[in-house]
């Protein structure tokens, strides 16, 4: 996107700008960035005061704050824009206007899904998945520039060139003799130089847990257009292959795992996080623990340990072996952080009924919010494996999109930043 034209604010560089700085020291593990670069006067009709691009969570954050009021008129029905260049392999142009009377992300035309605020008259807050803008986890460089709706000075934004220093500071090059006058101009440039860029980075996403919230045990969702797949038992010998199977229809599932079968198998219950999935924890060896008691606690405790050693991640999710369920045993798991999981759709696969009768109970039990009990250990999943395309394309032609339980009840990640 190296060639677009025009004199805009590009959301691409005000997201980069959030990216590349220091992280603040009052800032939480899952935030990276967000220190301003400050700017000297520019004598322009906007004249940025400072930028700043960070990454909290999965979102990309940016920050612009200028010398002059960001009304609906600077940036409203003309030409006026703020746009961020970000250049990853290639220039990703993205740019905020107030064209239609609300705040809007565009990249290359473009409606970009994202959150846009102005908290103060000369400040712009962005929001926005490093995905939706092309980017991935890794270094980048970045520039912005602003422009009032009332410029009539429309030239091209200089290409980027790469120049400041390396690293996540993104601290440029040259801030004093080899930067461009802008009083010439009617575009604010973040940083002053031509052709200079900051660094910056996208960082990886690792989630560590979720926060529970709500009721302690759940049986399914809130009513919307969302299910969620499960899977029982493993990690087991055919995790890999539901693994692949998931990661060509583009579907996230939880697995709740026998914590005696995450230590026989480190390897795959890692796999099953880095495609993005999530692991709740199934008892230790499938014991009954409906009784609950001191046992139980032991039971949940113990693999939750060996999840957390092997994979980093603390489930928050909790299935009882055979849903045998009862009041102190749900205490027990809310008071370790988790939630007891049930389920609305069981086409009881651990009898190897037929692939044909799996995918058709599944269908006549799921419903909005629904939670499908499946498995993926515990014995000969082949059939419950094969059953897996069916069932994802007819739920989706119902209108329904696949999620992890803890998306489906709306509970909030915890993650960690890291290269």
């Amino acid at each position: 996107m190296g060639g677009k034209r025009g004199c805009r604010l590009t959301v691409a560089s005000l997201l980069v700008a959030a990216l590349a700085a220091p992280v603040p020291a009052s800032a939480s593990a899952s935030s990276r960035g967000g220190a301003a670069h400050e700017l000297a006067a520019d004598a322009t009709p906007l004249d940025l005061a400072s930028v700043a691009l960070g990454q909290r969570d999965r979102d990309l954050v940016f920050t612009l704050r200028t010398r002059r009021r960001l009304s609906r008129t600077p940036l409203g029905a003309g030409t006026g824009h703020a746009c961020l260049t970000v250049t990853q392999g290639h220039d990703h142009v993205v740019c905020v206007d107030r064209r239609t009377g609300g705040w809007r992300l565009k990249d290359a035309g473009r409606l970009v899904a994202g959150q846009i605020s102005s908290p103060r008259g000369g400040t712009l807050v962005v929001r926005v998945r490093p995905a939706d803008l092309g980017l991935t986890a890794g270094a980048l460089r970045w520039h912005v520039a602003a422009s009032p709706d009332s410029c009539t000075d429309q030239a091209e934004p200089e290409p980027s060139t790469h120049g400041g220093l390396p690293g996540t500071g993104g601290v440029p090059a040259a801030e004093g003799a080899s930067a461009r006058s802008a009083a010439t101009s009617c575009s604010s440039r973040a940083p002053r130089a031509t052709g200079v860029d900051y660094a910056g980075r996208v960082w990886r996403v690792v989630v560590r847990g979720c926060t529970p919230r709500g009721a302690a045990q759940v049986r399914q969702g809130p009513r919307s257009k969302q299910v969620a797949l499960t899977y029982d038992d493993g990690p087991s010998s055919i995790t890999p292959r539901f693994l692949a199977t998931l990661r060509r229809l583009a579907v996230p599932a939880t697995f709740f795992m026998l914590g005696q079968q995450v230590a026989a198998n480190p390897g795959i219950a890692r796999a099953v996080l880095a495609d993005g999935h999530e692991i709740g924890d199934h008892s230790w060896n499938h014991a009954d623990l409906g009784g609950g008691g001191p046992g139980a606690t032991a039971q949940l405790e113990h693999t939750n340990a060996v999840i957390r050693r092997v994979t980093g991640f603390t489930p928050c999710l909790f299935r009882p072996p055979g849903g045998s369920t009862g009041a102190d045993l749900v205490a027990r798991v809310r008071a370790l952080g988790m939630t007891t999981v049930l389920w609305s759709a069981d086409p009881f696969d651990w009898r190897t009924p037929g692939t044909s009768a799996i995918v058709q109970r599944v269908l006549a039990q799921s419903g909005p919010g629904g939670i499908i009990l499946d498995h993926d250990g515990g014995g000969p999943r082949g059939q419950t494996l094969a059953a897996a395309p069916a069932i994802i394309a007819a739920l989706r032609a119902r209108g329904y999109t696949f999620v992890t339980v803890s998306t489906l009840l709306g509970y909030r990640e915890r993650v960690a930043l890291a290269r």
